[in-house]
Parts: structure tokens; sequence; C-alpha cells
């Protein structure tokens, strides 16, 4: 079996990690308009009693309305909220660890027009502000995500102080920071945020439109004296909140399940769409059916896994984001299904998990961090194509046949390995890695053509091998390009004989062909190859 090279390059593997966990985050998500959140609004003294005036140009706002008492202590309170429209004012967030901040919010089903907003207290209130949302789902205004609404009591000493709070999102979000200041001037605030209106004194409100699902958004306040921070978020009308979804047989496939249509024929499969969902231990579960149903336009996100399918057939998972911190899409004892054109990003599990599952396809989908990009074992007769990005390790396969890996392009430690496995096709696969590139051990009637080994290397930072094949007979090496390697460009190892080595271009490596004393070149088939500027053509391990 090919050896784990987890020692070498780890600098490199842990740069790659972070930069493909940056890239799958800030990707555009397909399953998301661009977002139509924003301030449609903000409160203006009216001349009177110290009430404001807001005025907006679309109907249904969530309208917010933030209050501060104290600069390091509070004694007032707030009594209560009014308007001239009529508006039905609830209460969000009362946060106190020294002075006091409030959050009110109520919806505006019309256009306001100079909105005559009261706010009764008893004892001392510093300041209040109240500013208009547009585009937010009023069903459901606020992001369902357990860190929400975030806190932090800040130092509040006299000078300048910098003070951070930071909460994971789960839709496309309105994000509000509300800072409560000791007297002195506005927050500084982290790059990205906007303040609602000039302020300071007693209390500073800065917004940002988040579209990053599952994950973190930062606010920090500096260059001023914050006591306190409460950061909350509005979710955008094309937002869908559902609990997780569970379906255990096809008597389970209903409305109350999240089911949005369809009758579970081939022709009108059930139709799972449009939710954002908070995984819990699992974001959707699907279990021991035999109807078709199609998962789509789906953001799952949080803890936990994401789409899980155990016993199930005829299933589709298409056109979602999934961002969770175990195994993003996982698939055990299942047939004919397809993943394909997702957003998958697992923060310590599995991209994608594959068990004892046939006849499906994985293709077209944005993969990226934790350990494991497509995991699989015990599969066969199925396909993995067009996939692009990476985790630490890549597509990892055992016990396998009758499968196609092509046209994926992976960064990873090893972004293709298959161990065990028999009448298998990998190629047209650009493959990036700072180890080996294309891994083969225990396995044969292979074909490996047409790929891409360890593409954008140089001589100085090259991969260790190529194309590593250990212990393996019949497999088919042919029309590849292997090239800067600090290993072979192509090895064999472990009684690997009986092999055909024809066509390939195998340039920049320190060694060719590499081979132990138990797989020479005498034992297989070598020829048509083309070599340059290796420091050896041939050579022995």
């Amino acid at each position: 079996m090919i050896p784990r090279i987890w020692k070498f390059h780890r600098s490199i593997l842990i740069m790659l990690t972070v930069i493909l966990s940056v890239l799958v985050i800030a990707i555009p998500q397909a399953v998301r308009a661009t977002p139509s959140l924003g301030l449609d609004g903000v409160g203006k003294p009216s001349g009177c009693c110290g009430s404001q005036l807001l005025t907006t140009g679309n109907a249904g706002d969530v309208v917010v309305l933030v209050a501060e008492c104290g600069f390091r202590s509070c004694n007032g309170n707030v009594s209560s909220v009014t308007d001239s429209s009529g508006l039905s004012y609830a209460l969000r967030v009362s946060y106190g660890p020294n002075d006091r901040l409030w959050e009110y919010y109520a919806i505006a089903p019309t256009p306001l027009s100079s909105d005559n907003i009261t706010v009764a207290v008893s004892g001392f209130l510093i300041g209040w502000m109240v500013f208009a949302v547009k585009g937010a789902n009023i069903a459901t205004p606020f992001d369902i995500a357990p860190s929400l609404p975030a806190t932090i009591s800040c130092p509040g000493a006299p000078g300048r102080n910098d003070c951070t709070v930071s909460a994971e999102t789960s839709a496309v979000d309105f994000v509000i920071a509300s800072t409560a200041i000791n007297d002195a001037d506005a927050c500084s605030a982290s790059t990205g945020f906007n303040e609602v209106t000039p302020a300071g004194g007693s209390l500073d409100i800065d917004y940002q439109v988040v579209d990053a699902l599952g994950s973190k958004t930062y606010f920090t306040c500096s260059g001023t004296d914050p006591t306190a921070i409460v950061m909350d978020a509005l979710v955008s009308s094309d937002s869908r909140p559902h609990t997780p979804i569970f379906i255990n047989g096809n008597d389970g496939f209903t409305a109350s399940n999240g089911v949005t249509g369809g009758t579970g024929t081939s022709d009108d499969p059930y139709l799972i769409s449009g939710w954002t969902i908070q995984a819990q231990s699992y974001g959707i579960e699907i279990a021991n059916t035999t109807a078709y149903f199609t998962i789509t336009n789906v953001a799952v996100s949080w803890g936990g896994d994401g789409i899980v399918l155990s016993s199930i057939q005829n299933g589709v998972v298409q056109n979602s984001h999934i961002s969770v911190y175990g195994d993003a899409v996982r698939v055990d004892n299942s047939g004919n299904f397809q993943i394909t054109t997702d957003n998958i990003y697992s923060g310590n599990g599995h991209g994608i998990l594959l068990y004892m599952s046939s006849s499906f396809d994985v293709s077209y989908n944005t993969l990226g961090g934790g350990p494991f990009a497509v995991t699989g074992s015990y599969v066969s007769d199925a396909s993995i194509i067009g996939n692009t990005g990476g985790a630490e390790d890549g597509i990892n396969l055992d016990h396998l046949s009758g499968l196609l890996i092509s046209q994926n392009n992976i960064q990873a430690h090893t972004p293709i390995f298959v161990y065990s496995c028999g009448d298998l096709t990998i190629n047209n696969n650009t493959v990036n890695s700072p180890d080996t590139g294309i891994g083969v051990s225990n396995c044969n009637n292979v074909l490996i053509s047409n790929n891409n080994a360890n593409v954008g290397r140089t001589a100085s930072n090259g991969g260790v091998v190529g194309i590593w094949v250990d212990g393996s007979d019949s497999i088919n090496i042919t029309s590849n390009t292997v090239s800067y390697n600090i290993g072979g460009g192509i090895r064999l190892t472990n009684f690997a004989t009986g092999n055909a080595i024809t066509n390939n271009v195998i340039s920049n490596n320190q060694c060719g062909i590499q081979t132990d004393s138990s797989s020479s070149v005498d034992q297989n088939y070598v020829a048509n190859n083309t070599f340059a500027g290796n420091t050896q053509d041939y050579c022995s391990l």
C-alpha cells in the first residue's frame, strides 16, 4: 500500500487548505439571488419631545430601534415604544453588562411617511436610533443561527479601546452591530461595515450585508471607548428558514417535512427546495426510500452533518450550498443517486462520504475544507466527474469497481488515491499536490490517461510523485503529463508488474520513472514516452 507522506511540505499543505477554505467561502452562491437587503430610511429628530420621524420608500420593511442607557452604568428602563402609524414593537434584545442596550423591531406593511416614533422611559436614557431595512423576510425576520444575537462586554475604561464581537450567519443577512460608548467618538468600524448614521457619544450603529453562509462575521469597534456590543442579523426575503428535515420511508415525503412539490415519480420527483437550514446533528436526512426526490437550492450550515442519505434509491442533491462542521453530504447503502453542482464545505469531516453504494454520479461540485473532499468505500458502477477544489486529501476511494474518475481539478495532499480496485478509468484530471498526485494501490485493470499530475509546480516547490502505482498489475498509464516531482514522475513499487507506461510526457523530475527492486522496468511495458529535463530518466529506489 502506498504510504501516506504526511510529514513532507506540511507548511504548503496548511497554506493550501487555508486558501481553499477562503475560496469556497467567498465564491458566489448559485442558490442565492443578489441581496436586495439595504437601508430604507433613518430616523430624524422631530423637534419635539425626543421623538424621531421615519420615512421609507418600500412596503414590508423591518423597523429596528436601538436604545442605550448610561455610559458605564444604567439607572433607566424603556417603558414602551409607540408611533403614529400604529406599528407594534417587540423586544428582541436587552443586554446590560454595565450600561444597557435594547433592540426593538416592528414590521411596516406599507411605506412610512414622517412616522412619529416615541420611546417612553423611566429613569435616565442617553440616546436611541431608529432605521428601516428593506428586503428582509418579514415572516421570520432574524437569522436563526444559534450564535445570534451575539453580545460582548467591553472594557469601557477611559481612553481608546478595541472590542470585537463575532457570529456565524446562516443566510443572506443584514448584519447590525450596535455599540454602547463611554461618552466618546463613534467607532472606527471593521472593513465592510457602514454607519447607519454618523453618531458617537453614547451609541453607534453599523451594518453590513453578508452573503457567506456558515462563515463568521466579525465586527471590531476601534478608536473609541466601547462598553458593550450587540450583533444581530436580519435575513433576506429570499431566505426561507426551516428546521432540520427528517424523512423515513416514502410516506415521510410530506409538506410538514419540507416537501415543496412533486409526486415521487421519475417524471415528477418529490421536491425539497429553497430552504435555509441550521444543521443540528443533520440538516436534511432521508432514509429507507425508493420514491424519486430532488433536493435543490437549499442552504445547510452550522454544526453536525449537512445532507444524509441512507438506504435510498432515486435521489438528487443539486444546486445547493452545504457548509457544516461534520460531513457535508453522506450517503450509505444507496443507489441511483446524483450529487451535482453543489457548493460543499466541511470544517472537520468529509465533503462527500460514500459507503456501500452503487450507480451514482458525483459531478461538477465545488469542494473544500476538512480532511477529505470525496471519500468512498465499497462503491461501484459510478462516475466522479468535473469536481473542483480539494481538502487535506482529495478523492480517496477503496474497494471499488466500475468507476470513472474524470475531468476533476483537485488540490490536496493526494488529490486522487484508489485502493483495492478493478475496472477503473482515471482520465483527464488535473491534480496539484505537494506529495503524490495520483496513487493506485492493490488494483488491476485500471486506465490512467490524459491526466496532468502536479500542474503548476516548479523546481522549487515540486511534488514528491506524479503517479504512483503500488502492488498492482494491468495498469495502463498512457498520455499523461507528469512534471516537477522531487521523487519520481512515475513510481512503481511493491511488485507492480505487468503494467504499461506509454506515450507520457515526463519532464523536470528528479527521476522520470522510478522503480523498486520488485517492480523493475523490465517487468513492465515501457515505450514511446517523452523525457525532458529530468535529473535521471530511469532510477531505482
